[in-house]
């Protein structure tokens, strides 16, 4: 499946796919956690990527299936370590356990390693997503924490240069 899905930077044209997909996503999984997602509309989220875009340490990058998203990361700077960015990573439930989520982490961490300044990547996860954890794991993140996200117990990851 991996070998047939193609990653792409977010483009401003990307927006309504990119909306539709983070909604669909929200169904599927309590992982997806972005505020006011039902209420943004697709000229709103056209500027948040271009935006996003202007930013050198931050990134949207979409795992394609033609020209479909089916999965997304996003590095986003911490506001109080600009140093840091947050990695989320999104994949829809059809494409679970297929490598998108792996190719996705590793596209973010090349672009980290490569084009970013930043020093670190963090994400917080559900303990109860027990693959989502054995992949960040094998793609090197080391756990720094435990706190509660959204009402469950949550790691912290981090991932260095």
């Amino acid at each position: 499946m991996a070998d047939q899905v193609t990653i792409k930077l977010a483009t401003a044209d990307d927006a309504p796919a990119v909306l539709a997909f983070l909604r669909q996503a929200a169904t599927e999984s309590d992982a997806v956690l972005i505020p006011h997602l039902d209420q943004v509309t697709a000229d709103q989220e056209r500027r948040n990527i271009d935006l996003i875009n202007h930013f050198n340490d931050c990134v949207i990058m979409l795992a394609m299936l033609g020209d479909r998203p089916i999965g997304i990361v996003t590095v986003m700077v911490l506001s109080d370590r600009p140093d840091v960015g947050e990695l989320g990573v999104v994949v829809a439930k059809d494409y679970w356990r297929n490598g998108i989520g792996r190719l996705l982490v590793e596209e973010a961490q090349y672009w980290f390693a490569n084009y970013s300044s930043l020093n670190s990547l963090v994400l917080t996860v559900f303990t109860s997503n027990t693959p989502a954890i054995a992949l960040y794991r094998r793609c090197h993140f080391v756990q720094t924490g435990t706190m509660v996200e959204d009402g469950k117990p949550a790691l912290q990851m981090e991932y260095c240069k």
